[in-house]
């Protein structure tokens, strides 16, 4: 009885497993965005006093566009290199450092499983598929 074939189904079955561990973005990522980063980092908007809101640091995590832009500070994410993507290297800082996101007052920092998808994703690519973005009412509702 010849083995080969097998092997070679074990062996591309688990490549297959160790492809599809990186993170999805409309699963893993986007909820991470909205729940701890859209508050401040959106497209401008107007508020219900007729104020107009603009996103902090010129950087706009609710389109695509925006995501490959980045902000002022630079480069928000580089694919496959977490380590150069300010939006990682700001969520790992220490939480005393004045850099470190999100700010104490905004949000809860990102868990260990968050940092870890947020890690996948960048590392993976950073690809955010057929999203088109996430758009908000006047009062900050996701709609």
């Amino acid at each position: 009885m010849n083995r080969y074939p097998l092997i070679t189904t074990l062996l591309l079955f688990s490549a297959l497993r160790v492809t599809s561990s990186a993170a999805d973005f409309k699963a893993d990522v986007l909820p991470i965005f909205e729940k701890k980063c859209m508050s401040c980092h959106r497209e401008p908007y107007k508020t219900s006093s007729g104020r107009t809101k603009k996103p902090k640091g010129k950087l706009i995590l609710s389109t695509p566009e925006g995501i490959k832009k980045g902000g002022s500070e630079g480069d928000t994410v580089v694919a496959k290199d977490s380590a150069k993507s300010l939006i990682y290297t700001r969520v790992t800082l220490d939480k005393t450092h004045d850099d470190f996101m999100p700010p104490e007052d905004k949000a809860d920092p990102l868990t260990a499983d968050e940092l870890k998808a947020l890690k996948e994703w960048i590392d993976g690519g950073a690809e955010t598929g057929d999203w088109k973005g996430t758009k908000f009412d006047a009062e900050g509702k996701k709609i």
